[in-house]
């Protein structure tokens, strides 16, 4: 109901009562002024009542007269019919024409408002019609007086913010940063005194889903200040200049409340370079931004208000927004490391019924690169999944599920595999198991599955171990495991399939930046030939130089081919070494769809314990 607009049904119901105020709707047969004129002359009219410009007549008793619309005389004792005066002014002579014939008169009183009402209805209906489209091009509800004022929600007294840095769990080093910016809001005066100046603005920069904005909330609790917060999109409008009013009533009422902060969450969509290429040109955002330039540097050195933004996308903010003055800190919230998921599974799994069976430790190792929402979504999966199945608590393999579905997409059951198929992929999963039983310093194998899931006919799990800096050695290993798949095909299928194309793409872009950026090829050991500069924004790439000449993209390529020739005949290799376990694993696969890592390993134990068979047998 709020999508309608009170002002257009109020216009309607009066013309409605307008139109039907001189045409009442009734079962009363109508008479022309003539035939009633007539009647009165002829005493054969009890009763008149005059109501505006019509006339209900009521006939000493029921009588055939000719009506209007009928060929035929209707009976009836009473009619209606439409005098010829202004309903304002009566007939004066039929008035006492009625009163010689011996009618008895009644009138209705007359009011001038409908008139004024008729009179006015077009312009009501014009200046109600302007101001809806007028209301639906501003995108809002509000009244046009605020059309130019700021969009963002505050938080007060009334409606006060109770998040803390209690409530987020990890972090720790961004907490610490921004623990400075609550003391100053708490004590500012103890900055001033001491001549020290607190950032102006504190950019959070990091993935989506890394707790950005649940940080600034923080922020604002641990405070207890006013906090406005506001998306950077809600600025932009059709208008050329309401964007830049929309600022400085944001930062108006930021000062009137002042300490108090000011959140702009994906800042990066009205902050954007200027005259970048591609979405550069934009008139309304660049005063918009040049607005917010303006302010954040007009702030003098006692005013407390600071400004936080968020983004994902720091390549592509203007450098004027980044300077020392404005955004002169830069927070990275990144994503979360093994012990910092564990501690924010624990918190989305306080109010959950958990069995004991929940190793939260091997959840955070079976997550990595996984952000907080991501892991808030797992939680919930899991919770999802043991309502499905009517469970009072929610196990371990619920969570094994969820993160399956997360990771791989739904079980995609009506898919048909012939069984040539069904045993190409288990000898494919099989080569991937086992080089990485086999290979030293490799991930950990948690599971292998030939369940078709979303894209992927099956799928290796495992328990990746986080490191900061990573060997040659490592990566090499890597990619010897990324290339098992296709080396079991050839060994053991006598065939290749279209299966390892997610495992080529992945090994080729790994094996390109040793090359590229590690200095881990054979021609180029000692340099990086490419400038990593974090993600690079449209219409920037098209204008990049070129790093390197013909010649030694040429070489590059070639380092990259050895690296991975080198990788896949060592695969290649340990398969056919291994042909007992892989025969094992495979026949495991087809009978169980899904073993575990212990079945792998145990197999491999067992083959080294035996001399190598013929991996054709």
């Amino acid at each position: 109901m709020r999508r309608f607009n009170p002002w257009l049904i109020l216009l309607l119901v009066l013309g409605l009562y307008l139109v039907f105020a001189n045409n009442p709707v009734g079962a009363r047969p109508e008479i022309d002024y003539t035939t009633f004129k007539n009647l009165v002359s002829e005493g054969r009219v009890e009763s008149v009542f005059l109501s505006g410009g019509n006339a209900t007549v009521t006939l000493k008793e029921a009588q055939n007269v000719d009506v209007v619309g009928r060929d035929a005389p209707v009976s009836s004792q009473t009619f209606t019919t439409r005098l010829l005066s202004n309903p304002a002014t009566p007939d004066n002579s039929l008035i006492q024409q009625l009163q010689a014939s011996g009618v008895r008169v009644r009138q209705q009183a007359q009011s001038i408002w409908p008139q004024i009402l008729f009179n006015f209805l077009p312009l009501l209906l014009f200046v109600g019609l302007f101001y809806f489209i007028f209301m639906r091009a501003q995108g809002g509800q509000s009244g046009v007086m605020q059309f130019g004022q700021s969009r963002a929600k505050r938080y007060g007294k009334e409606n006060r913010v109770n998040t803390t840095f209690g409530d987020v769990a990890g972090h720790e080093e961004a907490k610490r940063e921004l623990i400075e910016v609550v003391d100053f809001l708490k004590n500012p005066q103890k900055y001033v005194n001491i001549g020290a100046e607190i950032p102006k603005g504190v950019l959070l920069v990091g993935p989506p889903g890394t707790g950005k904005t649940l940080l600034a909330r923080a922020v604002a609790g641990e405070a207890d200040v006013p906090f406005f917060t506001v998306s950077a999109s809600e600025f932009m409008e059709m208008f050329v200049g309401v964007g830049a009013s929309r600022v400085r009533t944001l930062f108006e009422d930021a000062r009137k409340a002042a300490p108090a902060i000011i959140f702009i969450d994906e800042i990066d969509s009205i902050g954007r370079k200027r005259g970048a290429g591609i979405g550069g040109g934009h008139d309304e955002r660049e005063q918009t931004l040049n607005q917010i330039l303006s302010e954040m540097d007009g702030f003098d050195k006692s005013t407390s208000v600071i400004i936080m933004a968020a983004t994902n996308r720091p390549d592509i903010l203007d450098p004027a927004l980044l300077r020392p003055g404005r955004f002169d800190r830069q927070v990275t919230i990144d994503l979360p490391n093994m012990k910092e998921r564990e501690a924010i599974l624990k918190v989305h799994m306080r109010n959950k019924p958990l069995s004991t069976s929940v190793n939260v430790d091997e959840l955070s190792k079976s997550t990595p690169y996984f952000s907080g929402a991501d892991l808030k979504n797992l939680v919930n999966e899991a919770a999802l999944e043991a309502a499905r199945v009517n469970k009072a608590q929610i196990d371990m393999s619920d969570f094994y599920r969820a993160l399956d579905k997360i990771t791989l997409g739904l079980e995609n059951g009506s898919l048909t595999v012939t069984p040539d198929e069904r045993r190409a992929i288990a000898y494919h999963e099989a080569g991937h198991a086992v080089t990485a039983a086999v290979t030293p310093g490799a991930d950990k194998l948690q599971k292998v599955s030939i369940i078709p899931r979303g894209r992927a006919l099956g799928a290796a799990f495992y328990l990746p171990e986080e490191q900061v800096l990573v060997s040659r050695e490592r990566l090499e290993n890597q990619l010897v495991v990324s290339l098992g798949g296709r080396a079991a095909e050839e060994v053991f299928i006598g065939q290749v399939t279209t299966g390892a194309a997610d495992d080529f793409r992945k090994s080729t872009n790994m094996a390109r930046r040793m090359v590229l950026e590690w200095g881990m090829g054979d021609t180029f050991q000692h340099q990086a030939l490419t400038t990593d500069n974090g993600p690079v924004f449209l219409g920037e790439d098209m204008a990049q130089r070129k790093e390197f000449s013909e010649h030694t993209a040429r070489l590059v390529d070639e380092d990259v081919k050895r690296i991975l020739d080198r990788a896949y005949a060592r695969a290649k290799q340990l398969v056919t070494e291994y042909a007992g376990a892989m025969h094992e694993v495979a026949d495991a696969l087809l009978t169980s769809e899904l073993i575990t890592g212990d079945v792998v390993r145990e197999a491999v134990s067992k083959a080294r314990r035996e001399p190598s068979a013929n991996p054709a047998d």
